[in-house]
């Protein structure tokens, strides 16, 4: 049965994960609008239940979203329960940046190193997230099978640790590329990390609650005392100390401990990879004959390691590591530096290869064969090997040896370069010129760099595959002033072997230039003049002198103040520099220098667009007094304020620098209300104000708070705060002395008028009297809607809203049952809907009844066929003319019928 990720959860992000901008708690997942159908929707929604994600926001969860260095970083550290801290003086990590500890973590683990402090908060790309995880759960072997990558056609010249991180994680199924492509420089989304994270182990816990595990892989906390166990990979974090197993069978045991105390492997088991890579402890592993070693790997971390038992392959891929080995191998692989190996006497090495630098190797054992690909490495001791390979020319070998043999393709002498370009270049078009290589057998398959020159000048650069095709270039010349029209194209081959050392082959060909009529910005330089001190508060004076030979020349400049636009204008080429007059915004702790810039374009006749730079930095003097520069202000005020309350409102004020004093005052809809003094770090302006109320006034209400001060030197500064509020007004009623008796006695039932249309277009109650009435009466309905058909004044009014809360929102025109045929009174609610009732030569439609299946229902005038002609056979409205249906215009009924659901409230009276 899986178990969750519940040890790791209060560690990981008590507050909101790292991978989560904000905590949505009460989220479901699926509540998330991004996720359904997506690749990883399966692993998205494991770790959102595990507490490993969280949404992005309330609806989504970004799963595409990029994660930045630091985020990374920080969850690996976690997920391994790093507690030390390293060094980060050189970091110049921000005090109040939330991660300062979290990089400490990752020096300390060694995640991370002092050149990655300026892209800690951008975002992580692929190729590197893959040397993060490689590191993080050691992961990478000393001899990674690089032919897996050959699958990828982006991976075709990658080299080191990139190279190496990205096949081990490849080979072990962890990362399958996207698209058929690694995609190592583009950034790694939230979904990548998490299916990533997921593929490597999927369940975090305390070692004493393991109880084996079937998914991908445990890591396990704490120290560790288990038994008969048959699992897959197993990791141990920075947690464990004492680790003890018996009789258990592992695909992989990797060690991360800080501190290793005690490791012990007893009784019958099988591990096929153990890894030591814990921060310090010394490890004596003596192997019983029971238990069964594939590979031992000494990876990053210190203390001594020594081994006795049966093993078939030892890889060492950390540095400065001491190991002591009593045992035969099959292999012994070292990628690692610095390292001090030594084989005691009576051990048999199959194969010994060397591909890190600075090893030391003692070996008083024998071997078959000895591979040094590495430079600067020692290989000594009584011992002997039968056959010694060369894949570099700096090393110490006092060991006995049979036979040697040397290193002969380190360089590319015998490589052939020959360039074909074409005789005549025109000016814009793109010069294609050809490198034909010529191979020997030896050097195919070296991956060398290729360069292409002009003039002298390097034009283009890339990694050149011997025995692959043969390099073109493809760039466009410099068109300047002074081009050489004469000119050469010039192929460099250069080759860095194991050593480091560069070897070159080269080759050129003329080829003629042809160049534009107008150059225009072609080598043009700016000189921008400023003032090496600018005093407080005066204007900054600036120049751009545009040093060109050319002359008439229409541009267009830009200026910048570090890295703003300011300013922008027409500039003639030889009328003379370009001038800037800026006034700096003081305020505390502004930056001592300041760049400016001016950049200048240009087309060029034929098309061609340009642009040239040129910057320069000056000093600022700041004032001692800036007051209350920067400073906000925000208020704090009821949205919606209700009728005869009295308006409170606080404005707070976040400052650079308290004490001083200042003056706040207040406006409310554009009239000074209040003035304050206000002392800054002491004292809250607030503000009570009554409004007065009248029948028309306006139902919002703009607050606003201006706090002044004059600075020591006479400077004048504000910061105002707005804000907009609801207000509540008193209803009809109120205004008009009218109490809810007197409502209730002025609404009659009984029609009031002389059976004419111009009476009942004069006549009806106010509004506010229809309101009052409804919400006095208590009506409710199901819906959001209430209908009131009021026979006196011949009206259908609809409300919107709920009991006591209705609001007035269409008035109608009806026409009502006759004396003879009255209109039912009562409260009803509508019942069906239907397009029309046909009478033969004419209709009446649409129609919403309201009386269950009777009669009763809304329907329009009288007319002739077709529908909507607007012909009538009978069209008179507006008095009691009907058989007991209530008559409405076109538009209203058709209102009605399109809004108005079944089960809405209809009261006629």
């Amino acid at each position: 049965m899986k178990q969750p990720f519940r040890a790791i959860i209060p560690l990981l992000f008590s507050v909101a994960l790292l991978l989560s901008l904000t905590t949505t708690a009460s989220a479901a997942f699926s509540d998330f609008t991004d996720v359904k159908g997506h690749w990883a929707e399966g692993t998205l929604h494991q770790a959102y239940d595990d507490g490993i994600l969280k949404g992005y926001d309330a609806k989504t969860m970004a799963p595409n979203r990029s994660v930045t260095m630091v985020q990374a970083v920080t969850i690996l550290c976690r997920v391994l329960h790093v507690t030390g801290l390293g060094d980060i003086s050189q970091f110049e990590i921000p005090q109040d940046a939330w991660y300062a500890q979290d990089v400490a973590k990752g020096v300390y683990a060694g995640l991370l190193e002092e050149q990655d402090a300026q892209v800690l908060n951008d975002p992580i790309p692929r190729g590197q997230a893959f040397i993060l995880f490689g590191q993080a759960f050691q992961v990478v072997g000393a001899q990674p099978d690089l032919s897996v990558l050959d699958q990828f056609p982006d991976t075709a010249f990658l080299t080191g640790e990139q190279a190496r991180a990205a096949a081990a994680l490849v080979e072990a199924g962890i990362v399958s590329g996207s698209g058929g492509a690694l995609q190592l420089d583009r950034p790694l989304t939230r979904a990548e990390f998490a299916t990533i994270l997921y593929r490597l182990a999927d369940q975090y816990i305390p070692a004493a609650e393991y109880e084996g595990h079937i998914g991908t892989g445990s890591v396990l906390s704490g120290d560790a005392e288990i038994v008969g166990r048959t699992v897959g990979d197993l990791w141990f974090d920075q947690s464990s100390s004492n680790i003890h197993l018996t009789d258990v069978t592992a695909s992989s045991v990797t060690i991360r401990a800080d501190r290793l105390e005690s490791l012990r492997l007893d009784g019958t088991g099988k591990i096929g990879r153990l890894v030591l890579a814990a921060g310090t402890g010394d490890v004596a592993l003596t192997l019983p004959d029971t238990y069964s070693l594939e590979t031992l790997a000494v990876g990053e971390g210190t203390g001594a390691v020594s081994l006795a038992g049966t093993v078939s392959r030892l890889e060492v891929t950390g540095e400065a590591r001491t190991i002591s080995i009593d045992s035969s191998l099959d292999a012994l692989v070292v990628s690692g530096s610095g390292n001090t190996i030594s084989v005691k006497r009576g051990c048999a090495i199959g194969q010994i290869v060397i591909l890190g630098t600075d090893n030391v190797l003692t070996l008083d054992g024998t071997s078959d064969t000895l591979l040094l690909a590495g430079r600067d490495n020692t290989v000594r001791g009584n011992g002997r090997v039968t056959e010694v390979q060369l894949n570099t020319r700096y090393y110490t070998l006092t060991v006995s040896k049979k036979q040697l043999i040397p290193w002969t393709g380190y360089d590319i002498k015998n490589v052939e370069v020959e360039v074909e370009a074409p005789a005549k270049l025109p000016a814009g078009e793109s010069l294609k010129a050809t490198a034909h290589l010529t191979v020997p057998e030896e050097d195919l398959g070296k991956l060398c760099t290729g360069s292409w020159y002009l003039n002298g000048e390097l034009m283009s650069q890339a990694p050149v595959r011997l025995g692959q095709g043969d390099p073109v270039s493809d760039f466009l010349p410099n068109y300047t002033h002074d081009l050489k029209l004469d000119g050469t194209v010039k192929f460099v081959l250069s080759y860095e072997n194991n050593d480091g050392d560069t070897f070159t082959k080269a080759a050129s060909a003329p080829v003629a230039l042809e160049t534009f009529p107008d150059l225009g910005l072609a080598d043009a330089e700016i000189e921008v003049v400023l003032p090496e001190v600018l005093e407080a508060g005066q204007a900054l004076i600036a120049t751009a002198e545009v040093n060109t030979p050319e002359v008439g020349q229409s541009c267009m400049g830009y200026w910048y103040v570090d890295g703003e636009e300011v300013a922008s204008g027409p500039l003639t080429l030889g009328s003379g520099p370009a001038t800037l007059v800026y006034r700096y915004d003081y305020y505390y702790g502004m930056p001592e220098t300041s760049t400016v810039s001016y950049r200048l374009t240009y087309t060029t006749q034929d098309g061609r667009a340009q642009e040239v730079t040129g910057a320069s930095q000056l000093t600022l003097e700041n004032f001692p007094d800036n007051g209350i520069a920067r400073a906000t202000a925000t208020l704090q005020a009821p949205a919606k304020l209700e009728a005869g309350k009295t308006l409170e409102v606080t404005a707070s004020i976040q400052y650079p620098e308290a004490g001083k004093a200042c003056t706040g005052t207040w406006y409310v809809d554009g009239a000074q209300v209040a003035v304050q003094p206000v002392l800054l770090g002491t004292d809250t302006p607030k503000l009570s104000h009554k409004y007065k109320y009248t029948e028309d006034m306006k139902l919002t209400s703009e607050i606003k708070f201006v706090l002044s001060y004059t600075t020591a030197d006479g400077r004048a500064q504000k910061v105002t705060a707005t804000k907009t509020i609801q207000l509540e007004n008193y209803d009809y009623l109120y205004y008009h002395g009218l109490t809810a008796e007197d409502v209730l006695k002025t609404v009659t039932s009984g029609y009031a008028g002389n059976y004419t249309l111009a009476w009942a277009q004069s006549h009806d109650y106010k509004p506010e009297i229809k309101t009052a009435w409804v919400n006095l009466k208590g009506y409710k309905s199901d819906t959001k809607y209430l209908v009131w058909v009021n026979l006196t004044y011949q009206r259908v009014n609809i409300f919107e809203g709920s009991q006591g809360k209705w609001k007035l929102i269409r008035t109608c025109l009806c026409g009502s049952g006759t004396n003879a045929t009255p209109t039912i009174r009562g409260v009803f609610t509508t019942s069906y809907k239907q397009s029309a009732w046909d009478y033969g030569s004419y209709y009446c439609g649409p129609i919403v009844r309201f009386y269950g299946s009777s009669g009763y229902a809304f329907h329009s005038r009288l007319q002739y066929w077709p529908m909507n002609s607007d012909r009538y056979y009978d069209a008179r409205i507006g008095f009691p003319i009907s058989h007991g249906c209530l008559r409405m215009y076109n538009e209203d009924i058709w209102w009605m019928y399109n809004n108005i659901p079944n089960g809405t409230t209809v009261v006629v009276y």
